[in-house]
């Protein structure tokens, strides 16, 4: 099938490291269908341009609402793609509102990524305000969260029917090797330096340990407007040999951070779905994490903790019972678990099978396989 994705977030030249999931769901769908991205830059002005990323045909569209030649050029452009489509492919919510004008009665399927939607509380007052607006997610033919809390808060919106779980694409090494279980306990964390990450918390948290008698070292992976307060409170524990600011890595750094670690610590307040945590499971190594988001549908008792009162101790103590303590999962158990779920080829099939259920059968019929 010939396939449009259409989306705002996606990596770029400028930024090679947004949205990495956005292109690995793409990625997917290129496995059994001919996908094409059309990238749409709110509030961006310019020409459009065309690019390959990744071997995917991308199209670049500036659109800015105050720049109403941007606005038409976009959906000219919008509209010819999809007049050569068998699907549209939506992703995340802003996507869906511009699609709005552009469906044309094309079968829609719509993925939704953002935590705007699982949680408006935590994304400002004004879309607070706003939030109503999700009503217009019972308007795709189907609709798919990556996490079942996603689900749940879809179906307020949308027919139950219609609404499915598809997780993330998880990208791992080849191999598993045994967490390193060296003089040093060591953490590693991924994720932006933002609050909603709490990063300050995942501090406390080591100054805990060390206060407890614990070698431990902390690696942050990430980047983000906190930088600056997370140091501070690192100076004033007099972490600096022990808690590790990197800065935003590439995949294959992640994995070789992952594979240096013995557990991951992310102490998020919440999750839609959480990609560098089942990274880590799919790298064999166990996760420690708040309790709230996506996370749930993959941590276990088995293969980690989730952690619901939000204290230094509380986080610590977890730490240890994954490092030291009994019952868990081995490295390979743990990542064959989450491979098995959200591996690429898992999730290309679970979206082959949705494109095919909303294409009508006489176009299907004309589909490559």
């Amino acid at each position: 099938m010939r396939v449009v994705v259409l989306t705002t977030w996606y990596p770029s030249a400028q930024r090679p490291g947004e949205t990495p999931f956005i292109a690995r769901h793409v990625r997917a769908i290129a496995r059994h269908h001919d996908v094409s991205v059309l990238h749409v830059q709110i509030l961006r002005t310019g020409a459009c341009t065309r690019e390959q990323w990744e071997g995917i045909p991308v199209v670049r569209l500036p659109l800015h609402p105050l720049r109403p030649a941007t606005v038409l050029r976009a959906y000219r452009w919008i509209g010819r793609s999809l007049a050569e489509a068998h699907v549209m492919h939506t992703m995340p919510f802003s996507a869906a509102l511009i699609a709005l004008l552009s469906v044309r009665r094309r079968p829609w399927v719509h993925t939704e990524h953002w935590n705007g939607v699982l949680t408006p509380e935590q994304n400002g007052r004004l879309w607070r305000r706003l939030a109503w607006s999700r009503r217009i997610l019972r308007l795709p033919d189907r609709t798919t969260g990556v996490s079942s809390v996603m689900c749940e808060v879809l179906r307020r919106f949308a027919p139950a029917s219609r609404v499915e779980r598809i997780g993330n694409v998880v990208e791992h090494a080849p191999s598993v090797t045994e967490p390193p279980r060296g003089r040093t306990l060591e953490l590693v964390s991924v994720g932006a330096l933002r609050a909603l990450k709490d990063p300050l918390l995942a501090v406390e948290a080591v100054a805990w340990l060390r206060a407890a008698g614990h070698d431990v070292r902390l690696t942050w992976c990430g980047a983000g407007e906190l930088e600056q307060d997370v140091r501070a409170r690192i100076r004033e524990h007099g972490l600096e040999d022990r808690v590790l600011l990197v800065g935003s890595v590439g995949t294959e750094e992640v994995q070789r951070r992952l594979g240096a670690a013995d557990v991951f610590l992310l102490p998020s307040r919440s999750e839609t779905f959480c990609v560098a945590a089942a990274e880590a499971l799919a790298a064999g190594r166990p996760v420690v994490m708040g309790a709230v988001g996506g996370q749930r549908d993959f941590v276990h008792p088995g293969n980690g903790r989730l952690v619901a009162e939000r204290t230094p101790e509380a986080f610590g103590r977890a730490v240890l019972e994954v490092a030291y303590g009994h019952g868990l999962l081995s490295a390979q158990e743990m990542a064959e678990e989450v491979r098995g779920v959200y591996g690429a080829e898992r999730v290309a099939a679970d979206l082959d099978r949705l494109y095919r259920s909303v294409v009508p059968p006489q176009d299907a019929g004309r589909c490559r396989a």
